[in-house]
């Protein structure tokens, strides 16, 4: 942290002088290039407001005025009209920068060596490093912040930026840095969840001490103006790359929006960029294997309004509604016709050209060499980080071992005193006692002889990073995480295509390809997704369900006489306990069998009796009238036995 001087008594910016020179013609405004898509901007005094929903109020906002100063001193103002209404739970809240910045640069103030911040922290930011100027800018409704950009040539103050607030100074003038001298630099604002109003003259809201000239008021030599990119045939294109997964997707859009700064990347991955440039803190710095991609990151922040995908809803509900070119990054999607046709419909206004950019096929030598280019980088870095440790590591022991020679060096020069002072203490015992022996000889330790020097080990030299052969053979750059989960891929390649006039493009681009190429090498890579990837839908028929026990069963004996075969002793002991518990289940079947028999004749007995229970029964209730017919019915047998012949035939008489 560097701290600033006082702040002087005397203010050193003078009057702007009176200049009759030709003035700007036209409005300062913001462009809807210049702003980031969250930003709704219109009005006369450049209100801008920030949308607060969807997720959206995590995300910072910027605007970047149209006019740049090259020379002189001017000034513009930013006065806070509102603040959101937000949860309490949520930190960070408010955040409001004012600054400069170069045309290239992006709409984050300080977050690269292309522009310039204060903020109300106290603090001056550039490329990431905060300077403090002072005391923390306290912000009200109705609060103005002015900066004083002065280029003026034989200034006091010149090559520097000024705050004030409500027209008081707020820190001296800061000097800019080396990397913003002699450039255009255009008034920026970046702010979160808060509105705004940027006032750029030719009147201040608050007046300064001394009198400075505002941008709306500038000489037209001192700036530089800004216009909307010219679009072709009236109409800002909107382009959906399609490329097969890890084939150079991303790659490939990189080196175009390098190439062509004047679009704008619609993505997952621009989300999260966003939200780390905006502060967010991350909750998880490492991704769960297999679950993230390049098409659909993980999201480290743990929003619920990533997680849920209603920031990507309200990215494509407002980027339609503000016409500028787009590039809609979508890998999944992009090849997929049902899907192609929805990204279709949100873009469907006359103020777009639809635009179908394929790059299948064989990449042109102008990627692959960037590619060969990167991976060499890569490389090198890597090589020189083991470089750096080793160097580091060897330093530090040559470094511990003079430490310890001095240190050795150092004992044996107090050894030859100590043994002198003994031998002096000897002596004079000697004499005390009256003992004198002639030619005694004290020995005394002669001076270790300094220790020989290992050779040092040469310095390594730089290592220089090379590609091998098959490295040169690759043609796309192999990725830390997939485009597409294994998942993803498995279940929806099925469904991918090509992009043709029925979709309902105004144009379909063949880029690295033509089209009859481009569909031979589509369908060849369809073949083999189909031989190399896991069909993840597939279910298994009622044939398969049947045999599938039949195979374990059959596997499971194999594996036993596998294991049987390799070590006999086990298999003796499994064949011993296997007959064992076969002869036990005998056994137990045998007297399982037997009670069941007892059981079952114990039933029958019981039954039998209960029979003739009941019968006994039955015959002690039977009513005597019924015995009585029996015995009448007997008599005349007995009289019929007793009587004879003549009887009868005296009875017919």
């Amino acid at each position: 942290t560097v701290k600033v001087e006082p702040e002087p008594s005397v203010e050193h910016e003078q009057d702007a002088k009176a200049d009759k020179s030709a003035r700007l013609k036209g409005a300062v405004e913001f462009l809807t290039k210049d702003t980031t898509i969250n930003v709704m901007h219109g009005g006369p005094n450049s209100v801008l407001v920030p949308l607060t929903d969807g997720g959206m109020q995590y995300l910072l906002a910027g605007a970047r005025g149209n006019l740049g100063v090259k020379s002189g001193r001017y000034m513009f103002e930013v006065k806070v009209i509102e603040y959101a209404s937000l949860p309490d739970s949520q930190k960070n809240k408010y955040t409001l920068k004012v600054g400069v910045s170069t045309s290239s640069s992006n709409l984050f103030l300080g977050d690269s060596e292309e522009s310039l911040c204060f903020e109300t922290s106290g603090h001056m930011i550039h490329n990431k490093t905060q300077t403090h100027f002072g005391g923390r800018v306290i912000l009200n409704h109705g609060t103005v912040l002015a900066v004083v950009i002065n280029l003026e040539q034989g200034s006091p103050n010149a090559s520097t930026v000024s705050l004030f607030k409500d027209g008081v100074r707020v820190c001296q003038p800061q000097p800019l840095p080396e990397s913003l001298r002699g450039k255009t630099l255009f008034p920026t604002v970046t702010f979160k969840n808060m509105t705004t109003c940027v006032n750029f003259g030719p009147d201040p809201l608050a007046p300064l001490p001394f009198k400075c000239r505002m941008l709306q008021d500038a000489t037209k030599a001192d700036v530089v103006v800004a216009k909307e990119d010219a679009a072709a045939g009236g109409k800002c294109e909107v382009l959906f790359p399609v490329g097969l997964p890890d084939q150079g997707t991303f790659d490939r859009l990189d080196m175009f929006l390098e190439k062509s700064g004047k679009y704008v990347e619609l993505s997952d991955r621009m989300l999260l960029s966003w939200a780390e440039k905006s502060g967010v803190w991350k909750h998880r710095s490492h991704s769960i294997p297999g679950k993230a991609s390049n098409d659909r990151p993980e999201n480290p922040f743990s929003l619920r309004e990533l997680d849920e995908g209603s920031l990507r809803r309200a990215m494509y509900a407002v980027a339609p509604l503000q016409p500028r070119n787009y590039v809609v990054m979508e890998v999944k999607a992009n090849l997929m016709e049902s899907e192609r046709a929805e990204l279709l419909k949100r873009f469907n206004f006359p103020c777009y050209k639809k635009v179908a950019q394929v790059t299948v096929g064989d990449p042109p030598k102008e990627f692959v060499a960037k590619v060969h280019e990167a991976l060499l980088k890569r490389k090198q870095e890597e090589l020189e980080r083991g470089w750096s440790q080793r160097k580091a590591e060897r330093e530090r022991k040559n470094a511990d071992a003079e430490a310890k020679a001095a240190q050795a060096k150092a004992v044996a020069k107090e050894e030859p005193k100590d043994v002198e002072m003994k031998a002096e203490d000897g002596g004079a015992k000697k004499e005390e006692d009256g003992v004198k022996e002639e030619g005694e000889k004290m020995e005394v330790k002669e001076e270790p002889k300094e220790e020989e020097k290992a050779p040092e080990e040469p310095e390594e030299p730089k290592p220089v990073a090379t590609l091998t052969e098959e490295e040169k053979a690759l043609r796309f750059t192999k990725q830390s995480a997939p485009d597409l989960t294994a998942w993803v891929l498995g279940t929806q390649f099925t469904k991918f295509s090509l992009p043709g006039a029925s979709d309902g493009f105004d144009e379909v681009r063949f880029s690295w390809s033509a089209a009859a190429e481009a569909e031979a090498y589509f369908k060849t890579w369809m073949l083999k997704q189909k031989i190399l990837n896991r069909i993840e839908e597939l279910q298994p028929g009622e044939w398969f369900k049947a045999k599938l026990p039949e195979w374990q069963k059959a596997v499971a004996e194999w594996r036993q006489k596998q294991a049987d075969w390799k070590d006999p002793s086990k298999a003796a002991a499994r064949r011993a306990a296997k007959e064992a518990a076969e002869a036990a289940k005998k056994q137990a079947e045998e007297a399982e069998k037997k009670a069941a028999e007892a059981e079952k004749q114990a039933e029958e007995g019981e039954k039998k009796e209960d029979a003739e229970e009941e019968q006994k029964t039955d015959e002690g209730d039977k009513p005597k009238a019924e015995e009585a017919p029996k015995e009448e019915e007997a008599a005349p047998a007995e009289v019929a036995s007793a009587l004879t012949v003549a009887d009868i035939l005296d009875i017919g008489d």
